[in-house]
């Protein structure tokens, strides 16, 4: 199958994911079990523009067999079924390993039935739009221990607020984002991102001061790439691997005030 482009953001994506992981792992050595959840999995690859293969999140995360468990979530039948081929490549047995085909948002009850309420998790949450219900994230954050990196589409902000504005109630919450308010040279999908964070802050998932922003040639956002956490610790880690990644000043990343 042909895989999804590699872009330069998603790369920064998976830079910081490869970064991340083994920090959390280290943080969370005393704890009895950790897992891993991919809501949005894809097929295992990226494809850069000369043709060579870029590891996804699956294949990074299963390179730290200290998770007790991984959660593979895809919806796409053929994505799906080349997840599984990449994954049993690297572990035939597919230990710890528990793929799903269909909608994380149907799904997220059956996989969180099955982690230890206390149990430290990082949520890898990189859907294409505006798939991730809020309702979905609600039910995330009402774990104890919950680091969530998360993916907000400008394009599909800005298509459903237009002409689907249904879709973004149900990303949103409610219909409140229609209230949202732009501050001096700041566009309608930063100010909806600030406020999107902000709800989760009120569900107890704070946010790091810096994002990580995919740029379009006019420099305006596409997407940004957003991490919250109910741990401090876990919100200092981040922040430094964010620091670390965003060092291109045409790709500049975006600071929202604690």
């Amino acid at each position: 199958m042909e895989y999804p482009k590699a872009h330069p953001w998603t790369l920064k994506k998976l830079g910081f994911l490869k970064k991340y992981l083994p920090a959390f792992v280290k943080a969370t050595q005393k704890a009895l079990s950790r897992h891993y959840v991919d809501g949005f999995a894809g097929p295992g690859y990226n494809q850069q523009t000369d043709g060579s293969l870029v590891e996804g999140s699956p294949l990074l995360a299963i390179q730290h067999p200290q998770f007790t468990s991984f959660f593979f979530v895809e919806e796409n039948r053929s994505s799906y079924t080349e997840l599984e081929r990449n994954l049993r490549e690297r572990d035939p047995g597919l230990r710890g390993i528990h793929l799903y085909r269909g909608d994380f948002n149907f799904l997220v009850d059956n996989i969180l039935q099955q982690i230890h309420p206390r149990a430290p998790t990082l949520f890898f949450l990189d859907p294409f739009g505006l798939e991730l219900r809020w309702t979905t994230v609600e039910k995330i954050a009402g774990r104890e221990k919950a680091d969530i990196f998360i993916l907000i589409s400008s394009s599909g902000a800005n298509r459903a607020r237009k002409n689907h504005p249904h879709t973004l109630d149900e990303f949103f919450g409610d219909a409140s984002w229609q209230n949202v308010r732009q501050k001096p040279g700041q566009s309608w999908f930063e100010a909806f991102t600030e406020a999107y964070r902000d709800r989760m802050r009120g569900l107890g998932l704070n946010g790091t001061g810096l994002v990580t922003v995919a740029r379009n040639s006019n420099n305006a956002p596409m997407h940004v790439l957003a991490f919250h956490s109910k741990n401090k610790i876990a919100l200092q880690i981040a922040n430094a691997v964010f620091s670390r990644i965003e060092t291109d000043p045409v790709q500049p990343g975006l600071r929202f005030g604690e």
